[in-house]
């Protein structure tokens, strides 16, 4: 009977501790959510397990036994002394304020320390460059003899420097010449300079996918001509008409005119001063049609309108996307990095809305005289034109122009205030048509204007041509296009015209890409764009990643950290660890920049995501408090009564065994 009543209450104590595990088990598991009224009683910690880099603080101490007696008696007399309230506030808190970076970005700063780095000022503390080493891989496809091919890439790369003026200081061009079986080979097959052509590219293995590749010099010589050629590649085609026989003469050649040139195409970032840096992350172009019906002599409006939106999409992915696509692959951030390429998905977004039926005032419009009848020039208001002027022939010559004044407050009024780059095509009706616009100050006329600091960002005529509907808008973009690459720190001229500017007066630069007369952008127009980009980035994402390292380790024990969210602090780690690793190699600085703002975008996500928290602090005595009254009258009696009946048992046992 004794055994019996022992099992029963063993059976209820047993029964609270399984119930108080499958609490504790239950509170540990379920996930957050964070819609959820109630908070988790346990944190989900999952994430510690999987976590790759050390988020540890630096040491103070040199790691002796006695650092770390030091360290932490320094730690107990700062607890003492803020617990008795002795001394200056400011010593009490020392250890508490302090804020030592982790042992991981003292790495990735000691790597960085000992990349060649050039720094550029410019006189302006807000327009540093940092420029790091490039390396190119150095091919003269007629010249067998490795040795001359040697000498030549030493040259090169001495007379990059030495050739440089105090206003254009050196960076440093590494060359990496081509095996002896690359060059056998090639120089058999090349009879002639005339003869040969670039081998095929693959710097680009998709539109999305992109290969960590060196960039590729050709250096031909006996040429009947000379230039730099720069193909829509990482490619750099150098024609001399000068001959390897003659050494002396192709060095001070390379030194005088190709080093200077060459140095202008790698680093336009550095070599002139740029506009303060800015990045997109969205486009929207509103298309306003001030007048449908008068498009449509004796049609149907709506069809014009129709065929106007359809054209407006079209005139977008031939103009506009392709710039927004390579901008991505710099600072979009949404980058995934393989062996040997770095693939990424477009994270400008480029949208566009047309709307119609939005009138310029009439008092906005006014018409330039010309060559009046007597004489003088001079403008009246479109409205007092058919009362004032009847002269067919003083019509023929009058132009309608709206001043820059009138159409900034026209467009900002009906401004759709979206956030990001916005730009306004206006589509005037063909009774104000052909419109320019005129500006106030110096009284040129033109197809459009920059709305410095306001929203939208500029404005641009479309001039009908018939019902050339995408030719005319496509035209009208290219303004815009023009603005992007202002904004990126680039000339708002084609690529050939930009190339052509850095031509010296005995070698031209020709660009000999497919897009040479558009605005899109070159190779080597986004390695300068990432240059620009490159020092600044570098800096904020080792800031955030400290900072989230920083709040893992002082709250590591109390912080919900789910795998999901170490996943990526890994990725965000990783890009960072690849980035220097890119630049260590001597790769183009593109590839890493878009690994640095790709880890931006993952660490920045890290912060904002709901899972990362930390659970309310309750202090024992609110926890005995509040639980106390619940708990105790259920458990002291079974744990009483089970003492009880062990006792009781064991009397029982001992009289029976006498």
């Amino acid at each position: 009977m004794a055994g019996t009543r022992l099992a029963v209450h063993s059976v209820f104590v047993v029964q609270l501790i399984c119930l108080v595990a499958a609490s504790f088990l239950y509170a540990s598991t379920r996930p957050f959510d964070p819609s959820s009224s109630a908070d988790p009683f346990i944190s989900d910690q999952s994430g510690w397990k999987i976590l790759v880099e050390d988020v540890s603080p630096v040491p103070l101490h040199d790691g002796s036994i006695g650092g770390y007696i030091r360290e932490y008696f320094d730690v107990v007399v700062a607890e003492v002394s803020a617990l008795l309230g002795l001394g200056e506030e400011e010593q009490v808190h020392h250890h508490h304020a302090e804020r030592r970076t982790s042992v991981f970005l003292q790495q990735m700063r000691q790597q960085l320390s000992k990349l060649p780095l050039k720094y550029i000022n410019h006189n302006d503390d807000k327009a540093v460059v940092v420029v790091p080493q490039l390396k190119m891989n150095f091919h003269m496809p007629m010249i067998e003899d490795v040795t001359v091919i040697n000498r030549v890439a030493s040259e090169l790369e001495g007379a990059i420097i030495r050739g440089n003026s105090a206003k254009q200081p050196s960076h440093g061009i590494t060359l990496a010449p081509s095996d002896d079986a690359s060059n056998q080979k090639a120089a058999e097959e090349v009879k002639s300079c005339e003869e040969w052509s670039l081998p095929e590219s693959a710097h680009l293995l998709d539109r999305n996918t992109r290969k960590l590749k060196l960039p590729d010099l050709y250096l031909l010589t006996d040429c009947t001509k000379t230039s730099v050629d720069v193909p829509d590649s990482d490619a750099i085609v150098i024609r001399t008409t000068q001959s390897d026989k003659d050494m002396n003469g192709l060095e001070q050649y390379l030194q005088a005119e190709i080093a200077p040139i060459l140095l202008k195409i790698v680093y336009q970032a550095s070599t002139q001063k740029q506009m303060q840096m800015q990045r997109l992350e969205r486009v929207f172009v509103q298309l306003i049609d001030e007048d449908p019906t008068s498009h449509r002599e004796g049609g149907d409006a709506k069809v014009h309108f129709d065929l106007l939106s359809r054209a407006l999409s079209t005139s977008l992915q031939s103009t506009i996307s392709p710039m927004i696509h390579d901008l991505s692959f710099i600072y979009g951030g949404n980058v995934e990095l393989f062996d040997d390429a770095i693939f990424w998905k477009g994270a400008i977004d480029l949208s566009s809305a047309p709307s119609a039926y939005l009138p310029l005032p009439n008092n906005a419009i006014e018409i330039d005289r010309g060559d009046a009848a007597d004489g003088e020039q001079g403008a009246v208001k479109a409205e007092d034109e058919a009362e004032s002027v009847e002269n067919e022939e003083y019509k023929s010559v009058s132009t309608k122009f709206v001043t820059t004044v009138q159409m900034s407050k026209f467009i900002q009024s009906h401004s759709s205030s979206n956030e990001g780059l916005e730009w306004v095509l206006f589509l005037p009706s063909r009774d104000h048509s052909p419109l320019t616009l005129r500006d106030s100050k110096s009284g040129d006329n033109g197809q459009s204007i920059v709305l410095s600091g306001s929203k939208p960002a500029g404005v641009s005529l479309v001039q009908m041509d018939d019902d050339k509907y995408i030719n005319s808008l496509s035209h009208s973009l290219n303004y815009l296009a023009g603005y992007i690459r202002e904004l990126n720190g680039l000339q708002s001229k084609t690529v050939m015209e930009a190339y052509d500017e850095l031509s010296s007066t005995t070698t031209p630069v020709n660009y000999i890409g497919r897009s040479a007369q558009s605005l899109s952008i070159s190779f080597w127009e986004l390695e300068s764009i990432a240059q620009r980009h490159w020092y600044a980035v570098l800096q904020q994402v080792l800031h955030e990643i400290d900072a989230v390292m920083s709040l893992l380790h002082e709250h590591g024990s109390t912080l919900a950290l789910p795998e999901h969210v170490v996943k990526k602090i890994n990725t965000a780690t990783n890009l960072l660890r690849k980035s220097i690793s890119f630049v260590e190699e001597g790769l183009p600085v593109m590839y890493a920049t878009s690994a640095l703002y790709g880890a931006l975008a993952t660490i920045e996500s890290v912060q904002a995501d709901a899972e990362l928290f930390e659970l309310p602090y309750f202090a024992p005595d609110h926890y005995l408090a509040v639980f106390s009254p619940l708990v105790l009258p259920l458990v002291m009696p079974m744990i009483f009564g089970l003492i009880r009946e062990v006792k009781r048992y064991k009397e029982l046992k001992r009289k029976r065994q006498i």
